[in-house]
């Protein structure tokens, strides 16, 4: 299948180990007891246990793309047992909430001789599927000069993904009608990809329907690269990108239940993080010595709006003396000491839920800038402002798959997961997204080693080399 996006593929794989390892305990329960009349009364603890290995293998990044990339199968059987005893160790916890559901020594003992294989085997599956059986693709070019596109995505060596032949079609001279079926049947292609002039030949469009509705999947490059890099391009873009993605499915999410979800998610976290903030205050009074505790900064908000951000203050009073500039990392000789704690792990975010609650920003979206930063950015990229369609997030899609910038390479990066975000958005994405903020902090920030590989660039820009903190105090 095709098209799928990052949340659908994350629930399959989430699903099948939550089955998983339903069915290995409904066949300890019938190996230990030899009968299954009252496997209902643990389903508490297994339900629960198969939820908490699920949650706990995505965030330790075991559907991740880029963990499968750069792992090696021994780290990854590793990540697998860690997933499975934090199932384990939740399904007790159960027990000892529900005593009825309480699943005992023996039972525990076969429910993890059937479940570790069964995992294991699962997730040796998904790390090497790829191998197995690649995906043949013909990929149709409208001139000779898109060849560097297609080139610029191979070098990233797309896993599972084969080119089986590339049709190059003359822009002066008009293809029959047929060459591209014929192109498909040739080399057993699985999928047919196109370019942007490939689209406007009339007779090449023909064929691309023709095969459509003969059951070939036949798809625009930029989609194959949002699948598998899961951002978009800015190369590849064009304006009938934002008008041919389809919107519907989220109108009522943006409009509705996204607000929902802000209350509800912010709520909670301003209550649980309380005592962490009121800590990480007094440690900004302590090495601050004077100045304000919290501090406010102007940021663009939906629709081009400004508001005021609120923030733990952790640079000097006179941090931005010249004008709002892009900070230099964790070295950067305006923050106060030890800030570079509270920035690593988003402490200093905390006070942003504020924000979250009155409307001005949502749980996840886009990260605001400053306005004369959002001037020098519009003038730079293209499509930039189309981030501020929604409202700016606390996380988002861009700041759990990059590291923070300090250049204007590093915001084309993360204005290419903005836009995915935007095409994609959802509560379960938005859950997802939470997951992987969740790690980040634990990880105390992203690896830049374990990045998606740059369209067009063989790593990622050399102004990323080091994790570097947001612009402003």
């Amino acid at each position: 299948m095709t098209g799928k996006s990052h949340g659908f593929l994350i629930v399959q794989l989430a699903l099948r180990d939550a089955m998983l390892f339903v069915i290995s305990f409904v066949v300890a329960y019938h190996l230990r007891f030899g009968e299954s009349d009252l496997i209902t009364e643990y389903a508490p603890s297994v339900g629960v246990g198969a939820v908490a290995t699920s949650a706990i293998a995505y965030i330790l990044g075991l559907y991740s793309l880029n963990s499968r990339l750069h792992s090696r199968p021994i780290e990854h059987v590793i990540l697998v047992l860690m997933a499975l005893l934090s199932g384990l160790l939740a399904a007790t916890l159960i027990g000892y909430v529900n005593f009825s559901s309480r699943i005992g020594r023996g039972f525990m003992a076969y429910g993890v001789l059937v479940s570790l294989p069964v995992l294991l085997g699962h997730h040796l599956w998904i790390f090497n599927r790829h191998r197995f059986r690649r995906q043949r693709l013909l990929v149709v070019l409208g001139n000779p000069r898109e060849r560097e596109l297609v080139e610029h995505f191979l070098a990233m060596k797309p896993r599972g993904i084969e080119v089986a032949e590339i049709l190059e079609l003359c822009a002066g001279d008009a293809p029959r009608v047929g060459t591209v079926i014929e192109a498909t049947r040739r080399c057993r292609a699985d999928r047919v990809v196109f370019t942007e002039a490939a689209a406007q030949m009339v007779n090449c469009i023909q064929d691309f329907r023709q095969l459509r509705y003969s059951g070939v999947a036949v798809e625009p490059l930029i989609q194959l690269c949002e699948e598998v890099l899961q951002y978009v391009p800015l190369q590849l873009l064009s304006p009938d990108w934002f008008l041919r993605a389809d919107a519907r499915s989220r109108l009522i999410y943006f409009s509705k239940l996204k607000r929902t979800f802000d209350v509800v998610t912010a709520a909670i976290l301003m209550i649980l993080l309380g005592p962490v903030l009121l800590l990480a205050a007094l440690m900004v009074l302590t090495i601050s010595g004077e100045g304000p505790i919290f501090f406010r900064q102007r940021r663009v908000g939906r629709f081009g709006r400004v508001f005021e951000i609120w923030k733990l203050r952790t640079m000097r009073l006179d941090a931005e003396r010249d004008g709002p500039q892009w900070s230099s990392g964790e070295r950067d000789p305006r923050l106060l000491r030890g800030a570079a704690f509270l920035r690593r792990y988003r402490i200093d975010e905390i006070p942003q839920l504020l924000n979250v609650l009155r409307g001005e920003m949502s749980f996840v979206g886009p990260r605001p800038e400053q306005p004369a930063i959002v001037g020098e950015l519009a003038q730079a990229l293209p499509f930039y402002e189309e981030r501020h369609m929604v409202h700016p997030g606390l996380t988002g899609w861009a700041q759990v798959r990059y590291p923070y910038g300090a250049s204007i390479d590093d915001a084309r990066c993360k204005l290419e997961y903005d836009l995915y975000y935007l095409k994609h958005a959802s509560v379960l994405f938005d859950a997802l997204i939470l997951l992987d903020t969740v790690a980040v902090v634990l990880r105390g920030g992203l690896d830049l080693k374990r990045a998606q590989p740059r369209f067009g660039f063989p790593t990622a820009t050399a102004a990323s080399e080091e994790q570097r903190a947001p612009v402003g105090p």
